[in-house]
């Protein structure tokens, strides 16, 4: 801090991006929420939310793949219980994230436990729809983190 109560440089500046990040990876993740409550997925809207996303996550490549392998992983196996299997991936996230602490992890959670939130809420062949929409998403939130991010 300099004499005048303010930080040295641009910590502020740091600061204010980050705080503007998590209320855009927050709005973002609400829109893919009420694209998903709607029940009529645009995959256009949905990839460009993923992408504006992606833009403003401050997560390790790592991370966010160990994630989304968690959740590719029952794509693959047709007798599944994808509702318990979601509940798990949340879960597993929450641990995760909260291990952590960092604020931007817990807004990705949380923007993440929302959608899934809504695919739970869905039975039969709507469930396996919206899960299927959920995973699509999470593999072009992946795939433009990698471009974004490297």
């Amino acid at each position: 801090m300099n004499g005048e109560g303010k930080p040295f440089g641009n910590q502020g500046f740091n600061q204010q991006q980050q705080n503007q990040n998590q209320v855009q990876i927050k709005n973002k993740f609400g829109e893919v929420k009420n694209l998903f409550v709607s029940g009529n997925v645009d995959y256009n809207k949905l990839y460009s939310l993923s992408e504006e996303i992606a833009k403003n996550l401050e997560i390790n490549s790592t991370k966010i793949r160990k994630f989304y392998n968690h959740v590719k992983k029952l794509e693959l196996d047709k007798d599944v219980d994808i509702t318990r299997n979601l509940n798990k991936f949340v879960a597993m996230l929450m641990y995760d994230v909260g291990r952590e602490g960092k604020p931007f992890l817990k807004d990705f959670a949380s923007g993440m436990k929302e959608v899934v939130d809504v695919v739970k809420q869905k039975k039969g062949d709507e469930l396996i729809k919206h899960y299927k929409y959920f995973v699509d998403f999470f593999e072009s939130l992946v795939a433009y983190h990698k471009f974004y991010k490297g």
